[in-house]
Formats: structure tokens, sequence, C-alpha cells
């Protein structure tokens, strides 16, 4: 999961169940304020949100130690493991009381600032564990990645679950201010659905423009029909909050449960075209829980298959056949930075390609972060014939004329 949506499900978690307890508006009188009732709820909720966003400090690692394959090797690593938690929870905690007190901010006792801590890492683990990159929960005793494939990896449908309820929140804090906030509020939130929309056309993950506006709607629905009868006014902002977090965990449990779907209709379709299956999974694809891409290994090369649920209807179908057994794969796998390039791709696809200047290339790729699958569906041979839109995690190792390694690392974005 990205570090925003982290930081967004985090100040949630604060809201609903560290800030104390909120005066609704309708019953608070002028001299009462109702933001805030407990005198730590800012403390709280500031340790919530940057312990939600904490094990994601990791990314610094790589460029600091000058290592182009941290993203693979470090992250999602120490910070993010369940072994470590508490030794993290403890050490924030330890750092925040005395910031806390010198910029004058009242700060929960020690032992529940380490429980707010606990909490919003634990929130994060557990994100980042229900998407398909992969996240090392037991390191340092154990260094294999866990992934569930729930959710896709960027996911704003879940974002704008965990962000509408504090906004709406927000806008029934003062009666009197109602009406530009609210007004702010929707107007922000449909452009921002209609940025998600072009941002993932150029990204290849397109989708329909009614999705932009049922979510447009849906949005404007939660705004503005709490305030008939007033009846948003006399909700805290912490039931906001709660609520918003029943539906997070909602949405996670139809993620799974359509994961588990998915899976069926992946294993459904290996067995009807008789593949001899070495590797399968379902992972998801935005912009709802509906679009599946399968993923499967075989020793003929790597099937990838996109498909609706519920139906399992496939959109398209293709075979990135296996290049695996040229000499200069095999010179390649050699090299310690294709090994960990391997320990971290669970489908890897070779391209062999041979330059007019006597030199040849080895382009390394992982299908399950393949983008978009380009033309009709058929049998991609490598290297000619391979067409895909750039993934971000290709690698590749160019060799000269006599078979010597003159360069590897990450390769430039391909179409």
């Amino acid at each position: 999961m990205d570090t925003i949506t982290h930081g967004i499900v985090g100040a949630l978690v604060g809201k609903a169940f560290f800030a104390g307890r909120d005066v609704p508006a309708d019953t608070a009188r002028s001299t009462q304020p109702h933001s805030e009732s407990a005198p730590t709820a800012r403390v709280a909720i500031v340790a919530c949100t940057l312990g939600s966003i904490f094990p994601d400090i990791d990314v610094f690692a790589g460029p600091i130690a000058r290592n182009p394959l941290a993203i693979m090797e470090w992250h999602r690593n120490i910070t993010h493991s369940l072994v470590m938690l508490p030794v993290w929870a403890v050490l924030l905690a330890a750092v925040s009381l005395p910031l806390a007190r010198r910029i004058g901010w009242k700060p929960p006792s020690f032992a529940k600032l380490v429980g707010i801590y606990a909490l919003a890492l634990a929130t994060h683990v557990f994100l980042d564990v229900a998407t398909s990159f992969g996240t090392m929960v037991w390191s340092p005793v154990k260094y294999s990645r866990i992934a569930w494939d729930w959710l896709f990896i960027l996911d704003l449908t879940f974002t704008s679950i965990a962000l509408v309820p504090q906004f709406v929140a927000w806008c029934y804090r003062e009666p009197r201010e109602f009406g530009w906030r609210s007004g702010a509020v929707w107007g922000a939130l449909t452009v921002g659905a209609f940025g998600a929309y072009a941002l993932a056309e150029t990204a290849g993950y397109r989708f329909r423009i009614w999705v932009v506006v049922a979510a447009s709607a849906a949005v404007a629905a939660l705004i503005f029909l709490p305030a008939i009868e007033g009846i948003g006014f006399r909700w805290r902002r912490a039931s906001w909050c709660r609520v918003g977090l029943v539906a997070l965990c909602a949405y996670v449990a139809f993620a799974a449960a359509a994961h588990r779907k998915a899976l069926a209709y992946v294993e459904e379709f290996a067995a009807s075209h008789h593949l001899r299956v070495e590797n399968l999974v379902a992972l998801p694809l935005p912009p709802t829980l509906t679009h599946w891409a399968g993923v499967i290994s075989t020793p003929e090369g790597v099937w990838r298959t996109t498909f609706h649920v519920p139906g399992g209807n496939v959109e398209r179908t293709q075979l990135y056949a296996d290049a695996g057994s040229d000499r200069y794969v095999a010179e390649a796998k050699q090299l310690r930075d294709v090994q960990v390039y391997l320990w971290f791709a669970r489908f890897p696809v070779y391209q062999v390609s041979h330059g007019g200047n006597g030199h040849t290339r080895v382009d390394i790729s992982d299908v399950r972060f393949f983008r978009d699958l380009v033309g009709e569906p058929r049998r991609i041979r490598y290297p000619a014939e391979m067409h895909i839109r750039a993934t971000g995690f290709m690698f590749e190792v160019e060799f000269d004329g006599l078979g010597r390694v003159v360069r590897d690392g990450w390769a430039s974005t391909k179409e």
C-alpha cells in the first residue's frame, strides 16, 4: 500500500479511538470547543498517523547506501517486521514524549503512547501483506516475503473510504461553515477522481469514466444527505471515523472473498487448458474488486489472463514463452544482482536480444507487474514479439561480443 494511504488510515484510527470524547456540533455551547475535548488528542492523532507511515522510512536506505536494488532487497524488511514491532513502538514513544513536551503538547502516558504506535505499525504491516508486493514480516528471523494478493498496491477506492469520513466529519464540525466546507470537499474529491482517472489511463490501468461519475455521486450523497434534519450535526467525529473503519474492514473482507473466487477461476483456466502448473496466483487490478489478473507459471512459460469477478469472463490471455535455457540467461543468473532480483520475482521471464554491434542483452521481468496486454491474444516469443507496457521492474544484463558482462542494472522504459 502507498505511504499516503497508510497515513490516512493512521489518522482515521487516531480520530476514531484516541482523540477523546468529542461533543456533537448541535449540542456544543459557543464557549465549549468540540474539536478535541481530550488534552492529549493532538499527540495521539499525530502519533497514530506517523506510526502508520514510519515503516516506509526504509525507502531512504537505498539512496543512502547507493543500492539500486534496495526496493527489492530492503524495502518491507525489518521496519515492517512483526518481530521488531514492539521495539519500534517503544522507541517511537520514547522519542515522542520529550518532543511533545518541548513544543507544548500534552502527551498521553508512555504506556498508552506505546500502544498507539503498536496499533499504527500493525495497520501498516497488515495492509502491506494484503498486497502482492511481499512483506518480510518475520525478519530478521526469516526473510521470506508474505503476500496475500487481496488489494492492488495503489487502491484508490480503499484510500477514498479511509479519507471521506474524515472530510465529512470536518464538514459537520461547524454548522455555520457547513455550506462552504461541504462544497469545497465535494469539489476537491471530484477533481481528484478525474485526476485518478487520467493517471490510471496514463499508467495503463484504464477504467470506464462512469466509475468517476458514480464515485462523485456517492461522495455527494455521503456529504449532503446527513444534513437532512440535522442528523450529521448530531454525530461526533469519532463516530464518523469508526463508521469509516467498519467500511474499510468490510472492503478488505470483500477483497479477500473476491480473491478466493478469482483464484478458483485461475485454477479452472489452468485445468481447462491442461497446463502443467508450477505456480499460480490471482492478482487484483484497479479500480475495483471485480477486475483481476491470473498469472500461471508452466515449463513452457508464464501465462497471464485478465478477467472479471463474478463470472470469470476472460478479457485477454497471453503466454510469455520461456527463454530460460539460453546460455546468456544462464550467465546472467550467476550475477549477484540478478540473484537478488530472482529472489524477489515470483514470475520471472527472460528476453534475449542481439544487437548489430555484436552485443547481446538479457532483459528480466516479473509478469506480476506487467501493466497491460497489447494486441490480440497470442503466444509471445522472445525477443522480437515482446510488446508490454513498461513495468518499472525490468532488469537488464548486457554482454559484449566475447560474452563478457559490460553492464547490468535497471532497464530504461520500453513500449
